[in-house]
């Protein structure tokens, strides 16, 4: 999709330095990586028979010092998410679905008292990607089921971005990252685009970041793209898209 959109603005072979890479420490976002830049540019067959590669190399940091695409382990925003979860206005919604969280209890073995909200996120994110990948889901995890864990796990990602400060924590850095790119001054060696690779809830922190109301809950596959365009009077703007993946 990115290589039919962008082929005139990038080209058809790769340059160095043409392509910035960046992942998440952790291997499936290394190679989702790896397969969005070989789409990008896509190994061509030479009039001799050889198969020609374009490697283009892609960079990470540990997951405890990465400030762009690993917020978590930011002390102020620990501090805030705990007190957020404490609210009386979120105490109430885990008392509504107190069934819900036994049932899940009965059925996994998972622990659904010390963070309810947080357990059933990480359980429907285990149980849609089985589903896209077509995995037969257990007996107890029915349409039902999955259906009323639906807005406790949309819940979860506004309690990430509750108000301006989470918001700022959240996807503060990675926006900051994008104006940097956007206000880097072009020249020949400048990257054409850049790429970076990380989890649903990186694209449900910038979404929040900047108060849209999609996608609630980014499914398997789903990207931001930011476009600095310029007009026909020469003025530069920017545009954004989501591709949203349907499981």
């Amino acid at each position: 999709m990115l290589r039919e959109r962008y082929s005139t603005f990038l080209g058809r072979s790769h340059t160095y330095g043409s392509v910035y890479a960046y992942s998440t420490d952790i291997d499936r976002t290394k190679m989702s990586l790896q397969l969005v830049l070989a789409g990008i540019y896509p190994p061509t067959l030479t009039d001799s028979g050889y198969l020609e590669l374009s490697p283009i190399p892609a960079y990470y940091e540990p997951l405890i010092v990465d400030n762009i695409l690993n917020t978590e382990n930011c002390p102020r925003y620990k501090k805030e998410y705990k007190k957020i979860k404490a609210t009386p206005a979120i105490v109430s919604k885990v008392s509504k679905n107190k069934k819900l969280f036994e049932y899940i209890e009965e059925n996994t073995g998972l622990n659904m008292t010390v963070d309810p909200i947080l357990s059933t996120y990480g359980l429907y994110i285990f149980l849609t990607t089985q589903e896209s990948l077509n995995i037969t889901l257990p007996e107890w995890a029915t349409e039902e089921v999955l259906t009323k864990m639906k807005p406790i796990v949309e819940l979860e990602y506004q309690i990430r971005s509750y108000n301006t400060l989470m918001k700022r924590l959240n996807g503060g850095h990675l926006v900051q990252e994008f104006i940097k790119n956007m206000n880097a001054t072009r020249n020949q060696t400048s990257p054409k685009i850049y790429v970076y690779s990380g989890h649903e809830i990186n694209v449900a922190a910038f979404a929040k970041a900047h108060n849209f109301v999609e996608p609630k809950i980014p499914s398997f596959g789903s990207a931001i793209i930011v476009e600095k365009l310029r007009d026909s009077k020469g003025k530069y703007f920017v545009q954004v898209r989501f591709i949203i993946m349907n499981n």
